[in-house]
């Protein structure tokens, strides 16, 4: 069903996770609140202690979300949500015998003429406008340092991640603001996806279909592939002025 913001502007959301073809169990967790325009990624970070939980704990956190007068206010309500998540893992981590629980974030806030990326972690959204597909996060990992200091990407760093919620005391969120266009689409995901399909794959997926075909494409080539891990995905499609 497609929402409208005050200006207009309306937006449909779908999304989809699986437990991918090996792993026992599904650590992802999404969360669509379209009522709100906000879209949730949490991918908990596998090799510690109740990944799945950690997920959980940050959808259970936003499920509660309500729509804010002003994008400053509604921005901070999502920090400050991330924040007490954060602390709580955290101080746990430090009283238990089972070492840290976290996980990786990724979210997506519609404004009035404008969509927020928010992030800690590899877990991504990217752009389709026009045919064109752009990565709009940038991965908190140490693969991704690896390449920005101009040394090739190493497969021991390749799930090495150095931002997530959980894994520090304090949070620290990267934010990207970027204006909505009549038809933009927005693919929010995990590792899970984007390590079996290409950037070409999803940017023909997005195209060719609205964001339920979308989700359903998305997910039906990952699984057709190896897909060692879990995998989830979030489509939304913004049109209006």
């Amino acid at each position: 069903m497609a929402t409208p913001s005050r200006i207009g502007f309306t937006w449909r959301g779908a999304s989809a996770t699986s437990k991918g073809n090996v792993r026992a169990h599904n650590e992802d967790s999404i969360l669509d609140l379209s009522s709100c325009g906000l879209w949730v990624v949490a991918d908990g970070m596998g090799g510690h202690n109740a990944g799945d939980v950690a997920s959980r704990m940050i959808v259970e956190s936003l499920a509660g979300f309500e729509r804010r007068a002003s994008p400053s206010a509604l921005l901070d309500d999502l920090e400050d949500r991330l924040t007490e998540v954060n602390r709580r893992l955290y101080a746990e981590s430090l009283v238990s015998d089972a070492g840290m629980s976290g996980s990786t974030i990724v979210a997506l806030l519609a404004f009035e003429r404008h969509c927020i990326s928010v992030w800690a972690g590899d877990s991504r959204v990217y752009r389709s406008r026009g045919g064109v597909i752009e990565q709009i996060t940038r991965d908190h990992s140490e693969a991704q340092e690896a390449i920005d200091g101009g040394s090739p990407e190493s497969s021991a760093a390749s799930n090495v991640i150095t931002r997530a919620v959980g894994g520090a005391q304090e949070l620290y969120l990267d934010i990207e603001l970027r204006e909505l266009r009549n038809k933009d689409r927005y693919l929010l995901c995990s590792d899970g996806l984007y390590r079996e399909l290409s950037e070409n794959d999803m940017a023909q997926h997005l195209t060719a279909n609205d964001p339920e075909g979308a989700c359903k494409a998305l997910m039906k080539q990952a699984l057709g592939g190896p897909c060692s891990d879990n995998v989830s995905v979030i489509v939304v499609e913004f049109s209006g002025a």
